[in-house]
């Protein structure tokens, strides 16, 4: 072959090579004049169909009890800039753990991860066999524990919190039924494990002074380095609802989330649908950059989404394994 045609050949083969991999990449987002893309790391999906039933949302509930399924959620997705999505197991029922990614396997893209629940099992001989059987799909990426079937901290519930550690997997905390108190304990007995408070540590607002002794326990977690705060449920932290609009009742909340836990230990989560009890899912965006964009556009992007990324173990926005 003469040297000017294989020259010619090679440029043409790099040339289309330049072409795919701008193609598959979405575009830059470090452009201050491109918008943040938003991994929205708090979504419930559920359906009434389902024979375990809804036991968490009351019946005569008539914003929120029904079901609600992807076909309901991507559209707001979609308009909202939201790339990527956590959902989150609000129930307890075990097999609903297979139903959530069962259910978003069709959409692997948008659902990057699901958040179970084995509040049931964890510190029991149940919860190997079943967690095993759940990380077999890597969009497992932890479990939620929302409910306490234990008196203590047993041996047993540290043993499987050290699996889950030693797997690469996360807790997500809702705390009442574990105190903040336990978060830290739990935070300094299994330093490997990436724990999540939701909800702020389950705070209610009523615009009041926040409860000394609450701000004091709040402290005292962000004090351990592998607990993260979820920005999450800013309308559900309301004692009376509809809740606010107005980002300064939630300012010292805001202001104490980001004192305690810095910029690299905050993720945003919407709380979709239960946010539908006070507004529609863009007000909730819109409310939180209220105050973040305020910070910089630098602490906006790790809020919305590269903390995300990183504590989910999600992988790059463009790409899908």
């Amino acid at each position: 072959m003469p040297n000017a045609y294989r020259r010619f050949s090679l440029l043409l083969v790099g040339l289309c090579l330049v072409s795919a991999t701008s193609a598959l990449a979405i575009e830059p987002v470090d452009d201050a004049d491109q918008p943040i893309p938003i991994v929205d790391c708090h979504v419930h999906l559920y359906s009434l169909d389902r024979p375990e039933g809804i036991t968490w949302i009351a019946k005569d509930n008539k914003t929120l009890f029904r079901s609600f399924l992807p076909e309901d959620h991507q559209p707001i997705a979609k308009a909202n800039g939201v790339q990527g999505v956590v959902v989150v197991q609000a129930g307890q029922s075990l097999p609903d753990n297979q139903w959530n990614l069962d259910v978003t396997a069709h959409n692997k893209r948008l659902y990057r991860g699901v958040v179970g629940n084995l509040s049931q099992v964890i510190g029991t001989d149940g919860f190997k066999p079943l967690f095993d059987k759940l990380c077999e799909d890597p969009r497992y990426v932890g479990y939620r524990l929302s409910g306490r079937y234990q008196t203590t901290l047993t041996d047993a519930f540290f043993r499987d919190l050290k699996l889950t550690a030693a797997r690469g997997k996360t807790v997500d905390v809702l705390a009442g039924d574990y105190s903040l108190a336990d978060v830290a304990t739990i935070a300094e007995r299994v330093p490997d494990l990436r724990i999540i408070i939701d909800h702020f540590g389950n705070l209610r607002l009523d615009g009041r002074p926040l409860d000394p002794a609450w701000v004091k326990q709040f402290q005292a977690v962000a004090q351990r380095p592998n607990v993260t705060c979820k920005v999450s449920a800013l309308y559900g932290r309301v004692a009376e609802q509809p809740a606010p609009r107005d980002i300064d009742f939630y300012r010292p909340v805001l202001d104490l989330a980001l004192e305690s836990f810095g910029e690299d230990r905050l993720i945003f989560g919407s709380d979709w649908p239960v946010t539908r009890t006070s507004g529609d899912y863009a007000s909730v965006v819109a409310l939180t950059k209220a105050y973040f964009d305020g910070k910089g556009r630098g602490l906006s992007e790790k809020l919305f989404y590269k903390n995300a990324l990183r504590f989910y173990a999600l992988g790059e926005l463009n790409k899908t394994d």
